[in-house]
């Protein structure tokens, strides 16, 4: 992982039922890894967050934003997975991921790209 990618962001507000739903696909897809897992994606600063926006996240009205420091608090893994700038935000356990991301400090930003 980049030691300079100091953000975290990921499409949505953080529901419950879809952080649950996307943790247990992830669960049942890659079931030898043991975690539960939902998809994010490493920034640097605020015009990478815009460039995410405008790209990779464009699907969505509104996206989170986390600094990294704060999910590894919280016990969040933040694993490179796939293509950079792509983690998957993980935990043993499905019930403490979406409590851990719910709780998390982050901020929700209206994604000025998003195409319905």
């Amino acid at each position: 992982m980049p030691d300079e990618a100091l953000l975290v962001v990921r499409g949505d507000e953080l529901d419950v039922d879809l952080l649950r739903g996307d943790a247990e696909n992830f669960h049942e897809r890659f079931a030898d890894w043991g975690r539960y897992g939902v998809s994010a994606f490493l920034a640097r600063d605020d015009a990478e967050v815009d460039a995410l926006c405008g790209t990779r996240l464009v699907r969505f009205e509104t996206v989170v934003v986390f600094h990294r420091d704060a999910l590894v608090a919280v016990g969040i893994e933040v694993v490179p997975t796939f293509r950079t700038p792509h983690v998957t935000l993980c935990h043993a356990d499905v019930t403490e991921l979406v409590d851990r991301l719910r709780s998390c400090e982050h901020e929700v930003r209206t994604n000025p790209y998003h195409e319905a």
